[in-house]
């Protein structure tokens, strides 16, 4: 069974790194974020796909880790949720800012909101792991801070989001759940 589930979370994973790897064919890195890939390019069904599939793996594998680690914040496990969710609904959201003001501003706004919220969701977990299992804690909350410093910087120095942003944190995010998971899981 274990083997089963490992199989399906590495295609899950090379699922996830071609669908983001395959929006550098339509997106300057730099220059674009991924809100151009759908709404103007109108490649929609692209971006939904984009969104539902990282945020499904977000949602599945840090639920797994939690659960693990028997985080026991019932208003983290449903925080995480709802994150997830609305990742995928701030993508639904038409970003026009001429035509749609409005539902481009909510559109902006659900996606920070959903990443920053998943961002410290899982700061939280780390550090509630530090009371359970430092060695854990030891080993994965520098490599967390390292990935989340890194897609700040490329915040800030691009001065928002980019696609480069998108794809590094989806795509860095997913890798790193995986290595907590097949490394570093507790026997019970």
């Amino acid at each position: 069974m274990k083997d089963r589930n490992q199989f399906i979370q590495y295609i899950a994973i090379v699922l996830i790194c071609i669908i983001n790897l395959g929006t550098l064919w339509y997106c300057a890195p730099l220059t674009e974020n991924l809100s151009y890939l759908g709404n103007t390019l109108h490649h929609p069904v692209y971006l939904i796909i984009w969104a539902s599939s990282a945020a499904a793996y977000f949602f599945w594998y840090t639920l797994k880790l939690m659960q693990a680690f028997r985080y026991s914040s019932s208003l983290g496990k449903f925080c995480l949720g709802v994150v997830c969710i609305i990742m995928i609904i701030s993508v639904c959201l038409p970003y026009d800012p001429i035509q749609y003001p409005q539902l481009s501003k909510w559109h902006t706004r659900l996606a920070m909101w959903s990443t920053i919220g998943y961002v410290l969701l899982f700061f939280h977990f780390l550090f509630d792991t530090f009371k359970k299992d430092y060695r854990f804690f030891r080993k994965a909350f520098p490599k967390y801070f390292t990935l989340v410093v890194f897609d700040s910087l490329l915040f800030l120095l691009n001065g928002g989001v980019s696609t480069l942003l998108e794809i590094s944190f989806t795509i860095g995010m997913s890798l790193f759940l995986s290595y907590l998971l097949h490394e570093n899981v507790p026997s019970k």
